[in-house]
């Protein structure tokens, strides 16, 4: 009987580290880490920190790679060891990034997933992938967006979401021959009980404007959800819905169940950052174009493409998540139980240069 051993790409990244702590807990496999330039210094330096026990340490195999290049940029050795050992697969590295040129995003995203499903099809203990989309395929698609849902004809804001939602095509097409889960998490903030982040992205932005004092008019989204959820819950249900059995073959949103609205958003955080509540909320249709105004991201620290999200009525289902979250425990905590942390983090750490601001070179994985 063949042993388990993991494959994962983009470890080092904000989400990666969370899920790698899982098998560094719970399981005894060998773990390979494919990870890109300054990602992988900073995984190097996570796991000399964190894993202290030589015996665990041994099992963590860290080596170069780049998605983006067929064979994933590895040395022969390095690939055929992978063929002989691998049997499960965790596929994380991406270029996220709202601004990144469409052709860098479509050299990760796409033809890097490519890449990765080539190489996987050369390995004959394979039992699954777990592929990392993100509720971002559903692009300007108002309404619910289902898990079984992908092309619903929506058209896309920006290279990101259109990139990742030509990447899940290509794990769709390659179900029959991989076995596979897609999971596709929300926008994922700090952990709920630390608030730590590592990134100005999402409700971020809002908080940078409250900070400013550039919230007492906002647009009137009405019943829009912001849909986020902090990073701690988003590696435990990755963990649980990708090593469950009967996830093979399904789709998963991992998200709020009760997402808060916009509107809710900008209150909650101008309360925990001690500052008065919007006073005007103006039709979405007068503020709309005021984010394509020359100054408006340097005025408010709102990125054009961000600042649309907020005009877009979507909702996700769970129909596939819900109940096998439910077997496993795994629930996803309230905004108002864990804004305060949220923004106390931000207040105090938004300055550091150690939390990526915006250039989308330092936002791989």
């Amino acid at each position: 009987m063949i042993e388990k051993a993991l494959f994962c790409t983009g470890a080092g990244g904000f989400i990666g580290r969370y899920i790698l702590s899982h098998y560094l807990e719970k399981e005894e496999c060998d773990v390979y880490l494919l990870e890109n330039g300054r990602f992988q210094e900073r995984l190097e330096a996570y796991l000399d920190e964190q894993v202290r026990d030589p015996e665990q340490r041994k099992r963590l195999k860290v080596f170069a790679g780049d998605i983006s290049q067929p064979g994933l940029g590895l040395e022969a050795p390095i690939q055929e060891e992978l063929r002989q050992r691998v049997t499960h697969v965790i596929h994380l590295a991406a270029l996220y990034s709202l601004s990144a040129p469409r052709d860098i995003s479509m050299r990760v995203n796409v033809d890097g997933t490519r890449h990765l499903l080539d190489f996987l099809a050369q390995i004959p203990s394979m039992k699954r992938l777990g592929y990392a989309s993100t509720i971002a395929v559903s692009g300007k698609h108002n309404g619910t967006f289902r898990e079984d849902d992908l092309d619903v004809g929506q058209a896309f804001e920006n290279n990101y979401d259109e990139t990742k939602f030509r990447a899940e095509k290509l794990v769709r097409e390659r179900r029959d021959g991989i076995p596979t889960v897609i999971l596709r998490p929300t926008t994922v903030v700090g952990h709920s009980r630390t608030g730590a982040i590592e990134k100005i992205d999402g409700p971020y932005y809002a908080l940078g404007m409250i900070a400013r004092d550039m919230h007492y008019v906002v647009p009137n989204t009405k019943g829009n959800k912001f849909h986020f959820a902090p990073v701690d819950f988003i590696a435990d249900a990755f963990y649980h819905l990708f090593e469950d059995e009967d996830s093979v073959g399904k789709v998963f949103h991992l998200v709020d169940p009760e997402p808060v609205t916009y509107l809710e958003f900008f209150e909650l955080a101008a309360t925990a950052m001690g500052k008065r509540k919007p006073l005007w909320k103006l039709p979405a249709a007068w503020m709309r174009p005021v984010g394509s105004l020359p100054g408006f991201e340097r005025l408010t620290g709102v990125p054009r493409e961000a600042f649309e999200h907020s005009f877009i009525g979507a909702d996700y289902d769970r129909t596939h998540a819900t109940p096998v979250l439910a077997k496993h425990g795994v629930t996803c905590p309230p905004v108002s139980s864990y804004i305060d942390v949220l923004v106390d983090y931000f207040v105090k750490h938004s300055a550091d240069p150690r939390i990526r601001k915006g250039d989308w070179r330092q936002t791989t994985s």
